[in-house]
């Protein structure tokens, strides 16, 4: 099969009758084989023919050459795709079939994960001159792979990344600006490139700065497009996650702008839309810098948060409450909550309300959000007890019967609530105190072992880890006792989709 597939091969490249035949015969032969098998047969220039052939507009043949290209292209150096077949990608960028289009940009994404591959791509600034152009292109699928490609090239070659974006040193940097001005939509696809190349490293946000297009960015803020703006946000919440990208935002008056945003957004009715995106924007800076470097940069933010809250406006009560989860996560965040005391409180019980009496989605959100609140994993051993002290109170508030409250998510029908009732649950036994309240619950134990409670594998994976968290406690025995610490054992030796014999008798009736 091997010597048939390089005869098929050879005889196409110096064939000039014949061609379709030859396209299906070599399709039937490699589709009869995993493309593996191929693997040391097929070299880059082989494939050359194949480009060559793409030169027709009947769509059965170009069908079957994308066949043939998406199977043996993976099992070629992508590096010698790059050197060899630059011409080939490069018509293969510009041909009219979007499917060799995508085709093509699978490829250079494949090349371009590997450093070699993206320095002979840099060597090639035509190729990335034509992915521009297919930024704009009305086929979402070819504009997103075209933006990925071009983000990821500029990521990993800083040359690659001067000859996309530096004014005056080659053509691309016009064409961008060209292919911004389609329509609102591609304008944020080409933000959304800079945005990629910049988080890199400072020297790339020196770069995407020296383009103007982060300046540009920023000045979308400032527009009456409320969509325009909404998308703005999200891509400067994004930007914030680095720290080199958060000084410059920070220096460049974003985070003053922002702020009087919120501030502005009970006297605009389209606030709902945009709001979100600015409060994500803070809290990816609690994220990412720490909650005490938020409230430097926005003093009143937890005021705002609170409020948001209490409030009966459901976007901003959602990612509200997403992000007081954020800021609850850390040491630092926790004991910045606990210092604002009964404002702190109030906001924290009407998340318990919405955590047993909310609608689905908004439910899911509380749950995760006081799993965060509760959760000890990102606190130094050294700092455990403070956090105890901290996060047990605010588990007393939850309802007179917490881990009843608890138990009754795990009930529910939706196995999302379900798997996140669990979750909670789990979190609550890692702590030093959750064990002692868990068992102030009588039924606690019989129905974290009661296997029939529950159908879906996540489901089941979600109850087991609360049980192996309960085996491993170093108090359990002593707490649950003896019977019930051998009975947690034994259920997670038995793993979690174990399901028990039962003998049956059969009865012949007369």
């Amino acid at each position: 099969m091997d010597q048939n597939l390089s005869a098929l091969m050879h005889n196409l490249s110096i064939s000039e009758n014949r061609l379709e035949t030859l396209i299906f015969e070599i399709k039937t032969v490699v589709a009869s084989s995993h493309s593996s098998h191929f693997k040391n047969i097929i070299k880059a220039a082989d494939l050359e023919s194949l480009f060559l052939c793409l030169d027709t507009s009947e769509r059965e043949e170009i069908e079957a050459i994308c066949f043939i290209l998406t199977s043996l292209l993976p099992i070629v150096d992508p590096v010698d795709v790059a050197v060899q077949l630059s011409s080939s990608i490069q018509k293969g960028l510009t041909h009219p079939n979007s499917d060799v289009q995508l085709l093509t940009l699978k490829e250079l994404q494949r090349i371009v994960g590997t450093t070699d591959g993206a320095s002979a791509l840099a060597d090639s600034p035509e190729t990335s001159r034509f992915a521009i152009f297919l930024v704009g292109h009305q086929d979402e699928s070819l504009s997103l792979a075209a933006v990925k490609f071009l983000s990821d090239l500029g990521k990993t070659s800083p040359n690659a990344a001067r000859i996309i974006l530096k004014p005056g040193f080659q053509p691309h940097y016009r064409d961008l600006k060209t292919v911004m001005q389609k329509s609102d939509i591609v304008r944020f696809r080409v933000y959304e490139i800079v945005c990629n190349i910049q988080s890199e490293s400072n020297e790339m946000l020196e770069l995407c700065i020296e383009s103007g297009l982060i300046k540009q960015l920023i000045e979308e803020l400032d527009g009456n497009d409320v969509l325009s703006k909404v998308t703005c946000c999200a891509m400067l919440s994004e930007m914030s996650s680095s720290k080199h990208s958060l000084d410059y935002i920070t220096q460049s008056g974003v985070v003053s702008k922002m702020v009087e945003m919120v501030k502005d957004s009970d006297s605009d009715p389209f606030s709902d839309l945009y709001v979100p995106g600015l409060i994500r924007f803070f809290g990816n800076i609690s994220l990412n810098n720490g909650p005490l470097c938020l409230m430097e940069l926005y003093p009143t933010f937890l005021y705002v948060l609170f409020s948001f809250i209490e409030c009966n406006e459901l976007p901003k009560k959602q990612v509200a409450i997403e992000t007081l989860g954020v800021i609850g996560e850390t040491l630092e965040g926790k004991q910045l909550l606990s210092d604002q005391g009964e404002n702190f409180t109030c906001a924290l019980k009407e998340v318990f309300q919405v955590l047993r009496y909310g609608k689905q989605d908004l439910r899911l959100i509380a749950v995760q959000c006081v799993t965060s609140l509760l959760d000890h994993k990102k606190i130094h051993e050294d700092s455990l007890e403070l956090a105890y002290a901290i996060t047990f109170p605010w588990f007393q508030l939850i309802s007179n019967n917490p881990i009843d409250s608890i138990i009754s998510l795990c009930k529910q029908p939706f196995p999302d609530i379900r798997c996140s009732g669990y979750a909670l649950l789990n979190t609550v036994a890692e702590s030093r105190w959750g064990v002692e309240v868990m068992v102030e619950v009588a039924t606690l134990v019989e129905f974290l072992l009661d296997r029939a409670t529950e159908s879906e594998r996540m489901c089941k994976d979600a109850k087991f880890a609360v049980v192996k968290t309960l085996s491993k406690a170093d108090n359990v025995a002593s707490v649950f006792g003896n019977q019930n610490y051998l009975r947690f054992r034994q259920f997670v030796n038995e793993g979690p989709y174990y399901v028990g014999t039962q003998l049956s008798v059969a009865i012949d009736e007369a």
